[in-house]
């Protein structure tokens, strides 16, 4: 081992010399937190060991916070700067009396040797794997911690989860107040509960992807939360409470609850149980691919865009025949994030990872990586959380679906070119002649009634006439109505899924419309809080079908939902192994790709959608499939 040069910081003083871990000898640093009083300077000390599962210590997990915001301690006896939530996590960590040895990666890794750096990450599932606690650091709450004093923000939160993972119905839990045909009510005395309790999942560390595995692999984890310590089992039960009631039998009263009770319940549905999940299924030792964990925690973010890979590593047991990917931290982000995606797709040589919207990543491009337009977006940019749900809901959504039937992609075709162009066999469908107006039913819910009138016209269908019972299979009606709800409704079953419709879906359709052209320009919180009483259920599946969707009729005559962007000329693709169809734009001058001497046609992907008349297989089969060409995707 030899020292490698330690960086400069304020007043001149070096950092911590750090010795290079060779790869091909694994060994780990450890942290000594020496005892302290609570306004005692930390002192810690760090050793080289060999990693042979035979050391004794903790882990930390813990987000890193803005590393503008830093704090100095002393490491074997140096100032060394940490991030201000890696010191007050120390400052909560320390005993008064007995040291405590840690693994804490900013502390334990060379942070600015990216060969140690990626031989290391590549083994932090084994470190948290074998670390006798994994200590879960959510941060400080809003109130400025004091020695000896309980954090009031933190004790109503974990007293609320208490209540909340009993095995009760949502009316017999004391902190709701269900009135037939009103808003569920949050109980005055529980509403204090209720901002403790967003508060604390508006936390951070929730989002992070590489808390992931720093939960679902060690043995034993204890959560801490300012002063508190919240318990994993409360956590296990109010999943189970959401899962088994009010995604069920009290749905209804958990859709018309006002923000203040339904926002954390939908961060716990879809954040804090797929955490769970995930933990409970690895102990169970089932098998986990890279493309499935990406896919489950979309939601998850990373500074380094690499990470929301790498940071999975250590979860998967089961890399296929395409073998384990590799961290690197040398090469370009984007070239890293490309050829992550394009592993996940070769797992299965099937498309359905590529379904996603492609919407932000001009929001911030200074922070957002120049990626082909395969990659969706929440492989790499941050989703508003709202939006973060719906493409969440969509992807399960299109699980229902087999636009391209038992077909997938040929492994010898699907390729990753040169500069990220990505080669896969297609089957075009059709090509989009008419568009509609952008449904933006999120941020201006109240012009959705005209945008639904703009569609009818455009269809050709009047706004007046429905009959009561739903209209005839297969006529332009019925694949109307189809079409806004995707053909699809969410299912009263454990867990979220989709089922086919029902005519009382026609019905609450049938009767939202009606009721939207009788309140007119009326609309206000008034009118929302009856429409919300009156079909929650229908209202939030329509807002996950039609976020950001425009009407589009094919010049085949085929009607359905395009991505915002999509336009007249875009061609409709059945990708082999998506469930979905793609939006495709043509590249005016074919591309000819590495060593073939043919050109092939080239395209940017626009989006994917519905198409009611290829949901289902309808247009690929033996005969057809003799149609798809391989094309090269920018």
């Amino acid at each position: 081992m030899t020292p490698t040069q330690g960086q400069q910081i304020n007043g001149g003083k070096p950092k911590h010399l750090y010795y290079s871990l060779d790869p091909e000898d694994p060994h780990i640093r450890l942290v000594t937190i020496q005892p302290g009083l609570w306004s005692d300077e930390i002192h810690c000390i760090i050793d080289v060991v060999p990693f042979d599962f035979q050391q004794k210590y903790e882990a930390l997990s813990y987000v890193w916070g803005d590393r503008q915001n830093k704090k100095f301690i002393q490491l074997d006896g140096q100032a060394f700067e940490v991030t201000d939530n890696l010191w007050l996590a120390m400052r909560r960590l320390r005993q008064p009396s007995t040291p405590r040895v840690l693994w804490i990666d900013a502390l334990c890794i060379n942070q600015d040797d990216n060969v140690e750096k990626s031989h290391q990450v590549g083994m932090m599932g084994d470190i948290y794997r074998s670390c006798t606690n994994c200590v879960i650091w959510l941060g400080e709450s809003t109130e400025k911690p004091k020695a000896d004093v309980r954090s009031t923000t933190a004790v109503r939160a974990i007293e609320l989860l208490g209540l909340l993972s009993s095995d009760k119905h949502l009316p017999d839990l004391p902190c709701f107040k269900a009135v037939k045909g009103q808003r569920t009510a949050i109980v005055k005395k529980y509403e204090a509960h209720f901002e403790a309790l967003g508060q604390l999942l508006d936390l951070p560390w929730w989002r992070r992807i590489w808390v992931i595995q720093e939960l679902v692999l060690p043995s034993k984890v204890t959560f801490l939360y300012a002063s508190e310590q919240l318990p994993y089992q409360a956590l296990v039960g109010a999943v189970g409470m959401l899962n088994t009631h009010a995604a069920t039998c009290c749905k209804s009263h958990r859709m018309t609850l006002r923000a203040l009770g339904f926002d954390p319940l939908v961060v716990i549905q879809e954040q804090v149980d797929p955490i769970v999940s995930t933990r409970e299924k690895w102990a169970n030792h089932e098998s986990t691919t890279l493309s499935q964990l990406r896919r489950q925690f979309y939601a998850f973010q990373a500074t380094e865009k690499r990470d929301l890979f790498y940071g999975l590593l250590g979860l998967v047991n089961d890399w296929g025949s395409a073998g384990p990917l590799i961290p690197n931290y040398g090469s370009p982000p984007h070239v890293a994030i490309t050829e992550a995606v394009f592993k996940c797709i070769s797992e299965q040589a099937g498309m359905e990872f590529l379904l996603g919207e492609r919407l932000f990543r001009t929001s911030d491009p200074e922070n957002t990586p120049d990626l082909p337009s395969w990659v969706p977006d929440a492989y790499f940019c941050s989703l508003p959380s709202q939006c973060v749900i719906i493409e969440q809901r969509r992807l399960i959504m299109s699980s229902s679906f087999a636009a391209s039937g038992p077909y997938c992609q040929d492994p010898s075709e699907l390729t990753l070119g040169k500069d990220g162009v990505l080669l896969a066999q297609s089957l075009m469908v059709d090509k989009v002649a008419r568009v509609g107006t952008v449904c933006e039913v999120l941020d201006k819910w109240e012009k959705t009634p005209g945008v639904f009138k703009q569609w009818l016209d455009m269809a050709g269908l009047s706004p007046k006439d429905w009959p009561e019972q739903p209209p005839e299979e297969g006529t332009l009606k019925d694949v109307f109505w189809r079409t806004i709800l995707n053909n699809c409704a969410e299912d009263d079953v454990p867990g979220l899924s989709y089922r086919k419709l029902r005519t009382e879906d026609y019905t609450e359709l049938r009767k939202l419309w009606f009721w939207f052209r009788m309140i007119g320009p009326l609309l206000s919180l008034a009118s929302h809080d009856i429409l919300q009483s009156m079909a929650s259920k229908t209202v939030y599946h329509i807002v996950v079908c039609l976020w950001q969707r425009r009407l589009i009729i094919t010049e085949g005559g085929m009607v359905g939902l395009g991505p915002r962007d999509a336009d007249v000329g875009d061609e409709i693709h059945v990708v082999l192994g998506s469930p979905s169809p793609f939006f495709l734009r043509p590249i005016k001058e074919p591309t000819k790709v590495g060593d073939r001497l043919e050109s092939l046609s080239s395209y940017t992907v626009i989006g994917n959608g519905y198409v009611h008349d290829i949901m289902f297989g309808n247009v690929v089969d033996d005969e057809t499939l003799g149609d798809a060409k391989t094309i090269a995707i920018y």
